[in-house]
């Protein structure tokens, strides 16, 4: 984070493509991770973890989604949201109705029933790109919506 390079020294494709290629930036980002480590567990309570760290990590994780497939694929989605409670209801359910099952269990599920919903979506919406992609998209994440708060064996 200190020391940059001026210019393109880059040789081959995997140099171009690495995440991290200053050695400087790795380096501390893995002390900064060994300090989260270390002091989430020591300085927090059950308020802070599930109140603040925890939403905090599932929006992280909906942007880092929302990134991969903005920036590499170069679609708009503007019904990521709607995906992500797709999967929250699913794991709730799951959770309540089967507490026997183990956490990652109940995870794999949610995730697998999120990616036939996106499925069903995504298939009509193959050929559209750019702005029609974004409004079905957003389309899906009104009913999806919808379906939330009508549909009773949906909740």
């Amino acid at each position: 984070m200190l020391y940059r390079e001026a210019g393109q020294f880059k040789t081959s494709y995997t140099a171009d493509q690495a995440i991290f290629p200053i050695p400087q930036d790795r380096i501390g980002l893995m002390l900064l991770l060994l300090a989260a480590y270390v002091a989430v567990p020591l300085v927090g309570n059950d308020y802070w973890l599930s109140t603040i760290l925890i939403p905090f990590l599932i929006s992280a994780l909906a942007a880092i989604g929302l990134n991969l497939l903005t920036g590499y694929a170069g679609q708009v989605s503007l019904g990521t949201g709607g995906f992500m409670g797709v999967g929250a209801y699913t794991a709730y359910n799951v959770a309540i109705s089967a507490p026997w099952l183990n956490i990652f269990v109940v995870f794999a599920l949610a995730g697998l029933a999120a990616a036939v919903v996106g499925i069903l979506f995504g298939l009509p919406s193959l050929r559209i790109k750019g702005f029609y992609l974004a409004v079905a998209t957003l389309a899906a994440q009104f009913f999806l919506e919808w379906a939330f708060i009508r549909v009773p064996w949906v909740t």
